[in-house]
């Protein structure tokens, strides 16, 4: 079962923190929001307040279900893109994180499944309409959730 949402958008920047290697955005609903660029990012100095940045972001979530007794796990990976040095400011990061165990709540209506990881920790999951053979999911299944949230910006030429 896959499910994926994408948005794009566009951002300004409000504040540089250079040597914080902090860039502070404004989305369309006035929200603030702070992102630490990679110490990768070669482009950094070219970012000013006021430049915009054409932004989309993409949640994957896979569930599948495992094979009785699988033991719970969890990883994580991330994957990051720059633009090359002296070129326009961008880039991608796309981390993805893995949970498995066993389902502890599942809400059919609301589309929603709670999983227990293996620090016994709670995760709670939304699935989207798309995902086929929610319905047949139990109470008690051992599944496996791989998010995946990828963004990828690209600063606009003005």
């Amino acid at each position: 079962m896959v499910a994926a949402e994408v948005v794009e958008t566009v951002v300004t920047v409000r504040a540089v923190a250079h040597q914080r290697r902090t860039v502070t955005v404004e989305g369309p609903s006035a929200r603030l929001t702070t992102i630490k660029a990679p110490a990768e990012s070669q482009n950094l100095y070219q970012v000013r307040p006021e430049a915009k940045f054409k932004v989309r972001c993409v949640r994957a979530v896979a569930v599948r279900a495992l094979k009785p007794g699988a033991e719970p796990s969890r990883g994580a990976v991330q994957a990051t893109e720059l633009a090359p040095e002296g070129a326009t400011p961008g880039g991608a990061i796309v981390p993805v994180a893995q949970i498995s165990g066993p389902t502890e709540e599942i809400d059919y209506s609301a589309r929603t499944i709670v999983v227990r990881g293996e620090t016994g920790g709670l995760r709670e999951f939304a699935v989207g309409p798309d995902v086929e053979r929610f319905e047949s999911l139990k109470v008690g299944d051992v599944i496996a959730v791989r998010v995946t949230d990828a963004l990828a910006m690209q600063m606009i030429a003005q």
